[in-house]
């Protein structure tokens, strides 16, 4: 079993990366091995487009997917995104790590999936890259009550629709830690204790 850690918040002392080390932490206690990128500090670009792909012919008219599928085809992508993919190739799980802004994925996440997850590699006819585990952690602004909550979990649920449920991944019960600006060391704690119990439930 590998599990890739991927975590996008551009604060290192944020509750995102507090979590991102319970999810270190837990696996290797549990001799998991893990691959880990770490969007901000790898200054990994969200930008996709013609700089993804070298060599591509100039007489092509540039269409994203279509330089992708040529891109997996000729071996022609560029080192941060062959990167991300090896990772993704060796391992079992992926757990996304981030805070929920505007109801979706930080910018630089939704660029890295727009351009790791690409077509010919994730997706399409006779893709390379298996089908997996994945599994959200996410951070909100709070839930102020019981619709509120269920808003929050439609949402994610569609996070995971739109991307994962289109590819054919095995969606694992999200982790979202509510308001955690607003709580108190003792809380974000049973927080963080609560997110290995839910880790290691994930691994049973």
């Amino acid at each position: 079993m590998k599990v890739h850690l991927v975590v996008a918040h551009p604060e290192k002392t944020s509750f995102n990366l507090a979590l991102h080390q319970v999810a270190i932490d837990t696996f290797k206690n549990s001799d998991i091995n893990t691959s880990v990128s770490n969007l901000y500090t790898d200054k990994f670009s969200a930008i996709a487009g013609h700089t993804d792909v070298l060599d591509f012919p100039e007489d092509e008219t540039f269409n994203l997917a279509k330089a992708q599928r040529w891109a997996q085809k000729n071996k022609c992508f560029v080192d941060d995104i062959t990167t991300e993919q090896q990772k993704l190739l060796s391992s079992d799980m992926l757990i996304l790590q981030f805070p929920l802004w505007w109801w979706s994925y930080p910018a630089i996440l939704k660029g890295w999936l727009d351009r790791v997850l690409s077509s010919g590699f994730a997706y399409g006819d006779g893709a390379e890259l298996g089908r997996k585990k994945v599994m959200y952690s996410i951070t909100t602004g709070g839930a102020n009550n019981q619709e509120e909550l269920e808003y929050y979990q439609q949402k994610i649920a569609g996070l995971y629709q739109d991307v994962f449920g289109f590819i054919g991944w095995q969606v694992m019960p999200a982790f979202i830690a509510h308001g955690v600006q607003q709580k108190t060391l003792q809380e974000r704690t049973i927080i963080l204790n609560d997110y290995e119990k839910h880790l290691l439930d994930q691994m049973g």
